[in-house]
């Protein structure tokens, strides 16, 4: 009785590489005996990366040398192709060589996870340091946040649970617009299926394959095939052969499912993105991911391209953690052109970022989040480098004023009143 082994030995590569022609759409090109190579049908492939060989095990395996890195079997391919369950994946093949007497693997595969085991991810990811400038990076940027800006504008119906999330939390078509707020709609979206950004610049990228690698080294697409991140087995399943285009085949926008905050830096240009799923599930935060362009999450400050203006004038700063937090202050600031708050983006002043502040000359630091032991000796120390001082006011919690949280210490601020708003508030 042959095994699932068996029937993936080198006696059968002629047969393997014909079918997963036909499966794949693809065409492999004979280099030497037992080795055939083609493009890669996982991603953007302009070389032919993607290999057939026979291992010292006597078994056909492939191999892509390009953007994938990854290697399987024949079960492996059939389960990504037709998001088969790897004792499907066993039976289609059996049954495409009229093998019947066969002993099938209870397991699971070593490559490819079961379609039914992983859920869409939710966590934060990580960063890469850039390791050389690039303008069209920068550019990638700008685009990518008026486009989904201008898709969640024009879609207020079709996105409607999302405008009344902000809405709840703060955030006014007003502010949507003053912030270039954006929304990337998510895989299950039966129009954008998670691909809203590339689908609206593959165009441009089949004429100019270098701005797609702009916006591919800038983070804002996901690569589906990568084996390494948490979360493979739902991002693989996401590839679309039936798409014709590599790019949005293999690739999806980074931030889908997420409302999409630009980050701007003191020259108000776009430096990074925040994305933020409508809701409370799971962790809720996705920093930009950044390879190889200038653009460090270290020295991010949410909102410091409207306070430098005020937080010089008043040498005053009020540091927030998150994004909402950042609302919430800068609604009750704004009308008095004293927007002098800046979210940090967690509960941390970097050192690229207090570095930065050190410049504007602050007097006084209004910590507005329950910050930890590193936290509090980091902004510490920049303060007592420029002579000023740090008032701690907690964290500001759900339904908290933060007009009340600011009366203790606004007396200490040289020109800075809290009448008018005051009288607002009333």
């Amino acid at each position: 009785m042959k095994t699932y082994q068996d029937i993936k030995s080198a006696a059968t590569i002629d047969a393997v590489i014909h079918y997963i022609e036909a499966l794949l759409d693809t065409r492999f090109k004979r280099v030497k005996k037992n080795r055939y190579n083609a493009p890669c049908p996982f991603h953007a492939d302009t070389n032919a990366s993607f290999m057939v060989y026979v291992n010292k095990d006597d078994e056909v395996r492939f191999h892509c040398f390009g953007a994938c890195k990854g290697d399987w079997d024949i079960y492996d391919l059939i389960m990504l192709r037709r998001n088969y369950r790897f004792s499907k994946a066993q039976q289609v093949w059996a049954a495409h060589l009229g093998v019947t007497d066969f002993n099938f693997d209870d397991g699971s595969s070593s490559g490819i996870p079961e379609p039914d085991e992983t859920s869409e991810p939710d966590e934060p990811v990580g960063f890469v340091e850039p390791k050389q400038g690039d303008a069209k990076g920068l550019a990638a940027l700008e685009n990518a946040a008026d486009f989904y800006h201008e898709l969640f504008v024009a879609n207020e119906d079709r996105f409607r649970t999302v405008w009344e999330y902000l809405a709840r939390r703060g955030v006014g078509k007003e502010t949507i617009d003053k912030f270039t707020i954006g929304y990337a709609p998510p895989y299950s979206d039966e129009q954008y299926h998670g691909r809203a950004l590339i689908d609206g610049f593959v165009p441009h990228f089949v004429k100019d394959t270098d701005a797609f690698e702009a916006f591919s080294n800038g983070g804002l697409f996901r690569f589906l095939n990568d084996a390494t991140v948490k979360g493979y087995g739902y991002y693989c399943r996401q590839i679309d052969f039936n798409r014709k285009n590599l790019f949005s085949r293999n690739y999806g926008d980074f931030f889908a499912g997420r409302i999409v905050f630009p980050i701007y830096g003191a020259d108000a240009g776009v430096t990074g993105m925040v994305g933020r799923r409508p809701g409370d599930r799971g962790v809720r935060w996705l920093k930009h991911q950044v390879r190889e362009v200038p653009l460090s999450a270290k020295s991010w400050l949410y909102g410091i391209e409207k306070a430098a203006p005020s937080i010089r004038q008043y040498r005053t700063i009020i540091l927030v953690e998150g994004l909402f937090d950042y609302f919430a202050f800068y609604n009750l600031l704004q009308d008095q052109d004293k927007a002098v708050v800046v979210s940090t983006l967690g509960s941390y002043l970097t050192p690229e970022a207090a570095t930065f502040l050190k410049g504007l000359d602050i007097e006084n630091y209004i910590v507005a989040y329950d910050w930890d032991e590193l936290g509090r000796n980091g902004i510490e120390r920049i303060a007592a480098k420029t002579g000023g001082w740090v008032y701690y006011l907690g964290g500001l919690a759900d339904g908290r004023d933060p007009f009340a949280m600011l009366k203790p210490v606004v007396h200490t601020i040289s020109g800075f009143s809290l009448k008018p708003m005051q009288t607002d508030a009333q």
